[in-house]
């Protein structure tokens, strides 16, 4: 500028004529382009625009123009006067000929500029500002490649230049290379460390390289050099690292969050700071509020950034895009995926969302499926994961590498989707995929968790263990794995395993949702636990029941002594009306549950009061579990509760013994056969056979199909007895039973079921009849420690050759506190 405020002073000082025909004493000529050099712009520009009206041809007054427009930044104004001359200028001035490619510069007339910066080289060949503007024009033309080029072949023809290795930085800069403008800037730092511009450059640099803090102690060091405005820009970039940094893995876990309390302590000082500068520092102030979501979302506080936002958009004020997911993350690990799936489709949806890379679309993705399954949308997520699945490749390519290798995105994709499948209630073919990607990928602990827990739900606890083992060496004390392992050592009635594993998580990562499924399972298993049902005969002639017969159990579980151990005691009451008169039983029991792995016991002690007075009794029961698929059971009781209140009545009891075997494929598939004698104290002896089983025939999310069978048969040695008591007897029975949820939300569950069967019941000496059963019932849990469920269900049956029909509802209760 002083440069060529002289060229311009030098000019009025030889145009006198100039100053007389603007009607402007050259006094007030020298006073008005006194003021353009203070700032005043506008008076001079005034008086030469008069000026150039009048008198065009007027070259010399048109450079003054030129001048003041250029220090008034007005390119357009520039170039309006320079064009305006006629013909133009073979020999400009070099102040104004870089005045003007400058202008034509800021209007992005590229080729103009470039002529005008060549033009100058021409002229004044050993004014190297001219050949600087060239690089920097031909970078801003998108043509940083030639720039670069020209820029290497004059700092090297004149390394102590400093101007023209700023220039080669900036064309660095156009090709998106801040690493080599920031090596350039710092070796011209080092040749003209007194330049403040130099030095601005560098610290700049410093900033667009990615070194925040860097940048803010190079400005720290030189006062002045910086705005505040460009202060506090840095001071919310280094906080803003700081977040990125905590999303790193760290050293060691109990080192996870030290960052984030870093950011988070940055953020809370400059927040209180700057909330006192006002309409001043506003901007920035809400910038930092942004990124304070995303440091308080890593720091897993995510109340907290629920509150924030909520705060946020109170007041009006939008939310970026890149702060969005975070905050829909947060509302999921609330348990609020509606919200969360609305905020994700913001995301996604957005025109910005074309930038995202393939690893931040795909997150996205999966954030928006998880948050549609927890929100029962099951059929838009599976489409969606679908989509997902198929849009990324299996392989992927690294420059310099020949060989294409794994997409990690394409695994993690496939793994989502196949637990979309088991969220959906396809179990088998879950399974199946997940077992495929275990194959393929054998060292990837998180497919061999995700295969564990889908065992694990399918009622296959050891196969779960076994694939929670073979990860474990990968990845000793993974979060997943460890997780897994605990809910699956409750599964086994490993208790201490279970205890130990829940401690350690809640100790290292009380903040996982995998720590906090596993504590709400222990904790649960640690209550003690109240067991009631009940049945009311309503409108019955059975022989076996009686009329208006009722019944009532209640059983009081201790919580857990020493791990393996529980005190149950409890009691019951039953009655019917009989042709005989009515029939009452009271009883009480008594005992020691005894709980491991693969075995679970019972041993009781029990009074009855029935006939004529209180009689003692005694119940033994175990049950194991060979594997997955088999489990055997026996029982045997002194004085059976099963015994019929009809032979009670009458003063009778009996003994019983009891065996088992069972056949389980998966949660699907259930077979079992029994067999069970039993000795009454009237001598009969009496046989009971029953075999009962399940197969899956359809299944959705929200209903489910079985088909049951239940097979039973019975032979007695006397029948001349006072109670119903076949010669022998069989009975077949079918149902189909519906499962259909009508409300589920997280471990609340509403479910409605309907049974439908159709049978045969045959009975010696009495020929053989049609069994029919209907039934309706609903089943409320309110939570993992709390669930109820009544059930009305219609028989009509054949009874010594007489139809019998019955109408009785059935209760159940559980409660853990």
């Amino acid at each position: 500028m002083k440069i060529a405020f002289t060229c311009l002073f030098s000019l009025i000082l030889s145009t006198t004529a100039v100053v007389a025909e603007a009607r402007v004493s050259r006094t007030d000529y020298d006073a008005l382009i006194r003021g353009a050099r203070a700032g005043d712009y506008e008076p001079a520009l005034n008086m030469l625009r008069q000026h150039s009206a009048e008198h065009p041809r007027d070259w010399r007054a048109a450079y003054d123009r030129i001048l003041i427009a250029g220090w008034a930044g007005n390119p357009g104004e520039a170039i309006l006067a320079y064009e305006a001359l006629i013909p133009p200028p073979n020999r400009p001035p070099a102040d104004v000929l870089r005045t003007i490619a400058q202008a034509y510069r800021d209007t992005q007339r590229w080729d103009d500029a470039l002529a005008r910066y060549r033009q100058g080289q021409k002229l004044y060949p050993r004014q190297r500002s001219f050949v600087v503007g060239e690089i920097m024009v031909l970078t801003d033309a998108g043509n940083a490649d030639a720039a670069v080029l020209l820029g290497q072949k004059l700092v090297e023809q004149h390394p102590g230049d400093v101007d023209l290795r700023l220039a080669l930085g900036y064309a660095y800069r156009g090709k998106n290379s801040p690493y080599a403008a920031l090596e350039l800037a710092d070796q011209a730092t080092t040749i003209a460390p007194g330049k403040e511009y130099v030095t601005r450059e560098y610290t700049k640099s410093l900033e667009r390289a990615g070194v925040p803090l860097a940048a803010l102690n190079s400005a720290r060091q030189h006062p002045g050099l910086l705005n505040d405005k460009e202060i506090r820009k840095l001071q919310a970039d280094y906080a803003a690292e700081l977040v990125r940094l905590a999303e790193m893995p760290s050293r060691q876990e109990t080192e996870r969050f030290v960052i984030a309390d870093r950011a988070l302590a940055e953020y809370d000082r400059l927040i209180q700071q700057w909330e006192t500068l006002g309409p001043e520092a506003s901007d920035e102030l809400l910038r930092l509020r942004m990124d304070r979501l995303q440091a308080l979302q890593i720091r897993m506080r995510m109340s907290e950034v629920v509150s924030e936002y909520e705060s946020l958009t109170a007041q009006g004020t939008k939310v970026p895009r890149y702060v969005l997911n975070d905050v829909a993350n947060a509302y999921f690990y609330l348990r609020e995926p509606e919200v969360a799936a609305h905020l994700y489709k913001q995301v996604l949806s957005d025109s910005d969302s074309k930038l995202d890379s393939p690893a931040e679309k795909l997150s996205n993705q999966i954030g928006l499926f998880n948050a549609l399954i927890e929100s029962e949308q099951f059929d838009e997520a599976s489409a969606l994961i679908e989509a997902a699945r198929k849009s990324q490749p299996k392989w992927r390519r690294i420059r310099g590498v020949p060989q294409p290798v794994p997409n990690d995105l394409h695994l993690y994709a496939e793994e989502t989707a196949a637990l979309g499948l088991y969220y959906a209630d396809d179990t088998p073919a879950a399974q199946q995929r997940l077992e495929e990607l275990v194959d393929l990928a054998p060292r990837n602990v998180g497919l061999r968790a995700a295969l564990a827990g889908v065992y694990r739900g399918r009622s296959l606890p050891r196969a779960s263990e076994q694939q929670l083992k073979m990860a474990e060496p990968l990845e000793p004390r993974g979060v997943e794995t460890e997780a897994g392992q605990g809910l699956t050592a409750i599964d086994l009635q490993e208790w201490r395993q279970a205890n130990s594993l829940a401690l350690d998580l809640a100790a290292r990562f009380p903040e996982a949702k995998s720590t906090d499924s596993l504590a709400r399972k222990w904790a649960v298993h640690k209550k003690a636990e109240l067991r009631v049902s009940g049945n009311r005969g309503i409108a019955s002639d059975s022989p076996v029941t009686g009329s208006g017969d009722f019944s009532v159990e209640s059983v009081l579980y201790s919580a857990p002594l020493d791990f393996n151990w529980r005190v149950f005691g409890g009691g019951g009451y039953a009655t019917g009306e009989f042709e005989e008169g009515t029939g009452h039983y009271r009883w009480l029991r008594t005992g020691l549950e005894w709980r491991a792995r693969d075995i679970t016991a019972e041993l009781e002690v029990s009074s009855h009061n029935y006939g004529h007075g209180t009689k003692p009794g005694a119940r033994a029961s175990a049950a194991y579990d060979l594997n997955d698929h088999w489990q055997v059971g026996g029982s045997a009781e002194w004085r059976s509760k099963e015994t019929p209140l009809r032979a009670l009545r009458s003063d009778i009891s009996s003994n019983s013994l009891g065996a088992y075997v069972r056949w389980r494929a998966n949660e699907r598939r259930e077979w079992t056969f029994s067999v069970a004698p039993s000795r009454f104290s009237d001598g009969n002896d009496r046989w009971t056979g029953v075999i009962s089983g399940t197969e899956r025939i359809y299944t959705s999310p929200k209903l489910k199909a079985d088909l049951k069978m239940n097979i039973a048969a019975s032979h007695n040695s006397i029948e001349d007895v006072p109670y119903f008591n076949p010669r022998s007897d069989l009975e077949v029975l079918p149902t189909l039973n519906l499962t259909h949820i009508l409300y589920r939300r997280y471990e609340t569950v509403w479910e409605q079921r309907f049974l439908l069967g159709a049978g045969l019941y045959a009975q010696k000496g009495y020929g053989s009849g049609a069994i029919g059963a209907l039934g309706y019932g609903m089943r409320y849990q309110f939570s993992e420690a709390f669930d109820v469920g009544a059930t009305v269900t219609g028989i009509s049956r054949p009874y010594d050759g007489v139809r019998e029909r019955e109408v009785r509802v059935m209760l159940e209760m559980n409660l853990r506190f």
